[in-house]
């Protein structure tokens, strides 16, 4: 069994969620996904590089979810999901089961466990204007993403994201690959590998590091990682989440002051337990760029910046 990691550095299929939605009521959808791979996705592309700048409409929902049209193989109209928190690229289970492809099994880490999952190659894949060719993807139940009002049949990860520029503009809804203009914008370094995308954040006058993931609205810590660095946080209650692997038990905190670039995010957060074993050593958590409060969030991988403005 070939075994994989979604989140950093480790086989498997990071799924540390797409999104949630926290609330006082003391529960949230946990929609996180991060999968981490000791060996990323070999997945070659095939990419129109005279394009400098390729503009396509997204629809957004729950005001950070970006979902973008586009076909795998000869089956049009399906609708993915952009999500930098995923380290590589993944298909549902009732579209994968359209092409008879040969499939071997898997295992990812989903927070704190692992699930069982199929892979499988498809000849052709197209999001939005880009496109690639003999793309190896996860195989998944994603049904439960229609709890947060949203269906849709695949998840673009990092493995195909990072090949080139783009910027997601929240506020007119398209996504444009290519070059990034960042005159007026705000930026940070970022770090980018095959399967994660980071940057220094600060809890509490201390630097960490945090995965940069459009699939999640709210910040979501590890709760053993941080109780590390600050002693000062406070839990405002229990909830539990849901994923692509069950149940997440989780906690509602308000951590030390929380920074990024000279800039103050919103204190209250999603803790976790930390997957077991020398999984995301440096990771504190995961970052929504929505949390930014950003009509605009840029990716730069040739200079390696986020960038964003309000």
């Amino acid at each position: 069994m070939e075994v994989r990691l979604w989140s950093s550095h480790c086989p498997c299929y990071r799924n540390c969620g797409w999104g949630s939605a926290m609330g006082r009521a003391g529960s949230f959808l946990l929609l996180v996904i991060a999968w981490l791979t000791f060996a990323p996705t070999s997945a070659s592309g095939n990419s129109d590089a005279d394009a400098e700048y390729r503009e396509f409409p997204i629809k957004i929902y729950q005001g950070y979810l970006i979902v973008v049209e586009g076909s795998v193989g000869d089956a049009q109209g399906l609708s993915f999901l952009l999500d930098t928190g995923a380290s590589n690229s993944a298909i549902d289970r009732r579209v994968a089961e359209k092409f008879a492809l040969p499939r071997k099994r898997t295992r990812v880490i989903n927070f704190d466990k692992a699930v069982a999952l199929e892979s499988c190659e498809v000849p052709q894949l197209t999001y939005g204007p880009e496109h690639a060719s003999h793309v190896r993807l996860l195989v998944g139940d994603l049904s439960y993403l229609r709890a947060s009002g949203v269906q849709v049949d695949g998840v673009i990860g990092l493995d195909l994201l990072r090949r080139k520029n783009f910027l997601v503009d929240y506020a007119r809804k398209f996504v444009r690959f290519g070059g990034t203009e960042n005159q007026g914008m705000s930026a940070v370094p970022m770090r980018a590998d095959a399967i994660l995308l980071r940057v220094g954040v600060e809890l509490g006058g201390k630097s960490i590091w945090m995965i940069v993931d459009t699939g999640t609205r709210e910040t979501v810590m590890y709760r053993d990682r941080i109780e590390n660095m600050v002693a000062d946080y406070r839990i405002e209650g229990r909830t539990m989440g849901r994923s692509l692997g069950g149940a997440v038990e989780s906690q509602l905190a308000v951590v030390p002051r929380l920074r990024l670039g000279g800039k103050d995010l919103e204190r209250e957060v999603v803790l976790v337990r930390a997957p077991e074993g020398p999984v995301l050593p440096d990771v504190a958590g995961y970052l929504g760029p929505v949390s930014l409060k950003a009509k605009q969030v840029a990716f730069d991988f040739e200079k390696n910046q986020l960038l964003w403005t309000r």
